[in-house]
């Protein structure tokens, strides 16, 4: 398992010095204690209207240790601040577990497009970019083969694509051919069709392509004859994504084209003769639809009920013929329609594969993604939201560390579980939107800021989505679990800021009571004798006024 992360600078360790401010490393009001790395908070009490995530120890999601200076993250949280989301299994060992900006900045979409990703959990939010071959938000899944149905005969047409490139065959540029957002090798521009097909293959979706010229054996031209190339899908059934040019080291005036939809399916030659590049429209589904695939081997379990029997690796190959019914036994498992033309199950709703014997499970917007512009992402509906395993003889997703609700679509306060059961029953867990409907003003009036009321702002994506806790009176931390110690202006200073423990002891979270340093005790606010218990009172001394 690969992780890329941030850079995070350490705390260096200092001598304690408190003359007004406590050396960097330390905290309290007598420097102490070991401060604790900052994060950027997940949840937090939003400053102004749709702004929220300032600076916070622990990043909101773990406890400090103020003997040692380090935070204990929540279950689901990892580095020193806790700052960052954990990648379930790490990947399961097939995978790299990276950051939304990372998965941005080295990758592109299923259209081979790039975008940047600069939100605020551009390097909070981490998931698994799974090695070739596996799949899952943990990359636990094995890939079965994809196949075309061979009883839908109708959809017979592979995808062809067209090329164009005006340039000089003679220049020592090169570009590079995308395919679903993979790469490649070089292509120089004196290119015959050989060396071009070797390239596309080269991408490891790609299993065969045909490669035709229409003008001579060279691949890019600047003489006014057109090479138009056809570049014909042969093992890859369905329609396609585009494939996408970037030029490197070619004249400026060099042109790649591409012509590969049904709005711009079409190049015109030097003779004004149109070429028409064709949508694939056969199906590429797993295991053909004629078989269940094993995840845990990546092997398709093709069918073999009511006399129909179908095979091959990726069961395309019908063995008993002619087909009399859909499959399954009973027929579409009795969750579903047959339809009778293509002997294909028309699935109820909450019920999947070619014959309905599995469960769906419910689906969110995903969690980790590839952005759908610059700086938009979690748009896009997935099972489980890319956050849980689907459990197909239940319906059920099983939530990642952190995270709950049936598609995995909240992340959860922390403490003792992820729901909205947790905060130690000191607390109530609720959404960024409705704890900054909470928010007081300095003195204690109801003063509601409002966080995600544009649906379209990207920022505020998880108004609705991340939890926390909302602790009560006498309690806080991130999960509730600590008691607060009463607070009170510092009686040698002239300000009316409220301090734990009046900056004149330390609090012990574990009972809520201040233990004052020497010569002060409780008083009643106003530095005189009372039961406050917060160390605001100078204490006389025998034989002193």
């Amino acid at each position: 398992m690969r992780t890329l992360l941030p850079k995070v600078a350490t705390l260096a360790i200092v001598p304690i010095s408190c003359h007004g401010e406590c050396a960097n490393g330390f905290t309290g009001a007598d420097c102490s204690l070991r401060s604790c790395p900052k994060g950027t908070a997940f949840f937090d009490m939003a400053e102004i209207d749709d702004t929220a995530h300032l600076e916070t120890t622990c990043s909101g999601r773990g406890q400090c240790d103020y003997k040692t200076g380090e935070c204990s993250c929540a279950a689901g949280y990892v580095g020193i601040a806790c700052e960052r989301t954990k990648c379930k299994n790490d990947c399961s060992r097939r995978g790299t577990c990276i950051s939304m900006r990372h998965h941005a900045d080295f990758n592109r979409n299923h259209e081979s497009l790039q975008y940047s990703y600069h939100q605020w959990d551009a390097d909070k939010l981490y998931g698994c970019e799974c090695d070739l071959g596996y799949a899952g938000y943990d990359c636990s899944k094995r890939i079965c083969p994809h196949g075309d149905d061979p009883l839908t005969l109708d959809e017979s047409d592979d995808e062809v694509q067209l090329l164009r490139c005006t340039a000089s065959a003679s220049s020592n540029g090169h570009f590079v051919l995308f395919f679903d957002g993979k790469a490649s090798s070089s292509i120089p521009a004196s290119s015959s069709a050989i060396t071009l097909k070797h390239a596309l293959q080269t991408i490891p979706l790609i299993v065969d392509v045909d490669v035709s010229y229409t003008t001579g054996t060279t691949l890019c031209r600047d003489d006014g004859m057109d090479n138009i190339v056809y570049i014909k899908f042969t093992h890859n059934p369905g329609p396609l994504p585009p494939l996408v040019a970037e030029t490197f080291d070619m004249d400026p005036d060099s042109v790649v084209e591409i012509a590969a939809s049904t709005s711009f399916g079409m190049l015109t030659d030097y003779n004004g003769v149109n070429h028409f590049s064709v949508k694939g429209n056969k199906e590429n589904e797993e295991c053909s639809n004629r078989g269940i695939c094993d995840q845990t081997t990546g092997s398709c379990d093709c069918f073999d009920t009511n006399g129909d029997q179908y095979a091959g690796n990726d069961c395309s190959e019908v063995v008993t013929s002619p087909v009399t019914t859909c499959p399954g036994d009973p027929v579409c498992s009795d969750r579903g329609i047959c339809d009778t033309s293509t002997k294909r199950c028309i699935c109820e709703v909450g019920y999947t594969g070619g014959d309905c014997s599995q469960r769906s499970c419910p689906r969110g917007l995903t969690w980790f993604g590839y952005p759908s512009s610059n700086d938009v992402a979690h748009d896009v509906m997935e099972e489980c939201s890319n956050m849980g395993t689907c459990q197909r003889t239940t319906g059920e997703c099983r939530c990642n560390d952190g995270f709950f609700g049936s598609a995995c679509e909240y992340m959860g306060c922390s403490g003792d579980d992820a729901s909205q059961t947790s905060c130690h029953g000191h607390g109530r867990c609720i959404s960024l939107r409705e704890l900054a409907l909470n928010h007081k003003s300095s003195d204690g009036t109801s003063s509601p800021i409002n966080y995600g009321t544009d649906a379209n702002e990207p920022s505020t994506f998880d108004a609705d989505r991340i939890f926390g806790c909302d602790c009560d009176d006498g309690y806080g931390g991130f999960d509730c679990e600590l008691m607060t110690c009463p607070t009170g202006v510092d009686p040698l200073t002239d300000s009316t800021d409220l301090h734990e423990c009046s900056n004149k002891g330390l609090c012990d979270h574990s009972t809520g009571l201040c233990k004052c340093f020497s010569g002060w005790g409780s008083s009643n606010g106003s530095g005189s004798y009372g039961p406050k218990k917060d160390c605001g009172r100078r204490q006389s001394l025998r034989g002193f006024p």
